[in-house]
């Protein structure tokens, strides 16, 4: 998916360079910015990883390759 990460929970557009956490939600994951995590938790979402990614200031770049 090529959109703009968007906080499930706020509906807030997510900047570059911020930080957010994959959480899954009604069977789907969903991308959910700091400050509405516990407000995810309480609405029964599971947080899908433990670690944070950061919004790319390039949304354009297309499959990163990571190398060894």
């Amino acid at each position: 998916g090529g959109q703009m990460a968007m906080c499930q929970v706020c509906r807030r557009t997510l900047l570059a360079g911020e930080r957010y956490r994959t959480w899954r939600w009604e069977r789907r994951d969903q991308a959910v910015c700091v400050v509405c995590e516990p407000a995810a938790h309480e609405a029964g979402a599971v947080r899908v990883v433990d670690t944070y990614e950061s919004v790319r200031a390039t949304g354009l770049t297309q499959t990163v390759r990571r190398v060894a």
